[in-house]
């Protein structure tokens, strides 16, 4: 789904800000490549939000640029805006519209007079997120797996570029966040939608291409998944066998310390490459073997605590 060789379709270019004496972003410096799922990640007060309100165009920066398909955001306003779809934590939507009325309302500060367009994207967008049963419903009346699917559903009526999302998927089942990701990774399939995630489920972040950690304006951390859990995780060896002795002289042997525990041999490494490495030399007396990376709860908490 992704390619790495693809070009960037945004760019953030050393981007200051303060406010009075606290430095909320530091020199702040990443690019986003055109269709992957990027995770933006950070503690509360990491700089997150005042990066999306900068490319939002809702403040300025002190120094630094943003580009979005290598336009930048100053000089190109209204074509920045139509690139643009954003999710919020916490809903904007009016409590007493309709779903239909909600879509209708977002298209035409797009396509204005365009009748015929209006009808089609909103049509479109109904049948994408599987809202035909709830389409004359009034926006409070929705279960909140529902609420959220709009909430997409709006930010993608104009057919955006990049969608940003933040917390998209806090309160819902397993039931309805697995469905609001179905429809998600079908438009990046599709369309080559770029999804910029700001999330604390660590088990969605598991499934970007890249991610970017901020602490206190600065990125401390980047890297793919697999990166990022081999620099800032340990890996442990799972050896399944029943107890022996003969095996447990041959660990030792290796100079590595072992738990053992129901039925299996426990070896911690720092990484997998240690991990890879020590199969390379023992592997053919090890008959039955699992290796096991920490997650990205791990990860997080790793970068965040040191």
């Amino acid at each position: 789904m992704y390619d790495n060789e693809k070009e960037n379709i945004l760019s953030i270019n050393n981007l200051n800000k303060n406010f009075g004496k606290y430095k909320a972003l530091n020199n702040l410096t990443f690019n986003v490549k055109k269709g992957e799922l990027f995770g933006f990640l950070g503690i509360n007060g990491a700089g997150k939000t005042t990066t999306l309100n900068i490319i939002l165009g809702l403040i300025k920066p002190d120094s630094g640029n943003v580009f979005i398909n290598n336009k930048n955001i100053n000089d190109y306003p209204e074509y920045i805006r139509s690139q643009i779809g954003v999710v919020f934590q916490e809903s904007i939507l009016d409590n007493y519209l309709s779903v239909k009325e909600i879509l209708y309302e977002k298209a035409y500060l797009y396509f204005k007079d365009k009748k015929k367009k209006i009808k089609e994207k909103v049509a479109q967008i109904i049948e994408l997120f599987e809202l035909d049963d709830t389409k004359n419903k009034f926006y409070k009346d929705l279960s909140g797996g529902q609420k959220r699917r709009v909430d997409i559903a709006r930010a993608l009526v104009h057919s955006p570029s990049i969608l940003f999302l933040d917390e998209p998927t806090t309160g819902l089942d397993p039931n309805s966040r697995k469905l609001v990701w179905k429809i998600l990774n079908n438009l990046r399939k599709q369309n080559h939608l770029t999804i910029i995630l700001t999330t604390h489920y660590m088990e969605e972040a598991s499934n970007c291409d890249n991610i970017i950690v901020l602490n206190k304006g600065e990125i401390v951390a980047q890297g793919t998944v697999a990166d990022l859990k081999n620099r800032y995780t340990n890996a442990t060896l799972k050896i399944y066998s029943k107890k022996s002795n003969s095996l447990e002289k041959y660990i030792q042997k290796t100079n590595k310390e072992f738990i053992f525990k129901n039925n299996c041999y426990l070896i911690n490494f720092k990484n997998t490459k240690e991990i890879k490495e020590y199969l390379l030399l023992h592997q053919q007396n090890f008959s039955d073997i699992e290796v096991i990376k920490g997650d990205m709860d791990d990860v997080f908490l790793s970068i965040i605590n040191n």
